[in-house]
């Protein structure tokens, strides 16, 4: 198999196979070192095979530039020899979802089983995924999900409708939301502001932020804020006497798990006073404040200077979808032959 991208049909073809087999099963992943997730795509796919807990399945990976036209001189000959290498026999079962699998099986004078070839199971192929990842995005195997995904973070100062616009992007866009971490430890420990809870409010939002992948089966992840925020606030110079400076390790937590867009709301809405805000009556940051954490870490942002409520979802809308469509364009590769 290509697998580009691995998808719910690979998987079950091989469930398929190991269910034939008496003595194990080879699944042979054929890539071009030229094309996209190369190498990524084989070891989301021996990832997946191992989380189906079946014993003696085996892949394989070729990685080579080769024909990949079946009618040039010599292009079964080759696939003869690569059968051949892999150990395979007429005494071996060939099983695919192609009509290819047919003189594969011949070449070697092994015995074909056809599976789902008119995908009356599970009607997804991955030319189909290729074209439109973001609307087919449930037929890719969740171990390579997290290559197409976008995660977005709505950033900014405090009271300027983050929550409110986070909620409202994933329902539109079907997205798995991400609360702020530092809001229920506050609620449900201590509402001070000490090193032990800072660091502890980063050890919480980074492991929400790497939970993220295992929670959804949606293209898209929106985050109530991430770990640049809990950057920002350790940052401010009003707490460096309580909790001295940022940590470095932080800085590069935040950096490993940035979002591929931020979109940024301007505190140009009426001010909500709350009790976990710093004072509880007055915004902590400007909004040039978070701009320049997004110029200093090199984030991908944009501003959302409306103050309409539609407005505001609606401009968010289109610029998520612009970052999602150039990430889907990383996949969008014709492969031909097998």
């Amino acid at each position: 198999m290509t697998a580009m991208p691995p998808t719910t049909g690979h998987l079950q073809l091989i469930q398929f196979a190991s269910l034939i087999a008496n003595t194990g099963v080879e699944v042979i992943i054929n890539t071009q070192p030229h094309e996209p997730f190369a190498d990524e795509r084989a070891a989301a796919l021996k990832l997946a095979v191992k989380h189906l807990g079946v014993k003696d399945i085996v892949v394989k990976h070729i990685s080579k530039t080769i024909e990949q036209n079946p009618q040039a001189p010599g292009f079964w000959k080759m696939w003869q020899g690569f059968m051949k290498d892999f150990g395979a026999t007429s005494d071996d079962y060939i099983v695919a979802s192609e009509v290819y699998g047919k003189k594969l099986a011949e070449i070697i004078g092994a015995k074909f089983f056809p599976y789902d070839i008119d995908r009356t199971l599970n009607n997804t192929k991955a030319s189909v995924i290729r074209d439109n990842p973001i609307d087919n995005f449930a037929n890719i195997i969740p171990e390579f999900q997290p290559y197409l995904r976008t995660t977005i973070t709505v950033f900014g100062a405090e009271s300027t409708g983050k929550t409110t616009l986070s909620r409202q992007l994933a329902q539109e866009i079907r997205g798995q939301w991400l609360f702020e971490y530092a809001r229920p430890y506050l609620e449900n420990t201590v509402n001070d502001i000490t090193t032990d809870s800072m660091t502890a409010i980063w050890q919480g939002q980074k492991a929400l932020q790497k939970q993220a992948n295992n929670l959804t089966n949606q293209p898209f992840v929106i985050q109530d804020t991430d770990l640049f925020s809990t950057v920002g606030y350790w940052q401010f110079p009003h707490w460096q006497k309580t909790i001295g400076k940022c940590p470095t390790e932080l800085i590069n937590d935040a950096i490993a798990l940035k979002s591929d867009l931020y979109i940024i709301t301007k505190s140009n809405i009426p001010f909500e006073k709350d009790p976990l805000r710093y004072g509880g009556d007055v915004r902590e940051g400007s909004d040039e404040y978070w701009i320049d954490i997004c110029k200093q870490y090199n984030l991908p942002y944009i501003i959302l200077d409306t103050n309409n409520p539609t407005e505001r979802v609606e401009q968010a809308k289109a610029a998520i979808l612009k970052v999602a469509n150039n990430k889907a364009r990383l996949i969008s590769y014709d492969r031909k032959g097998l």
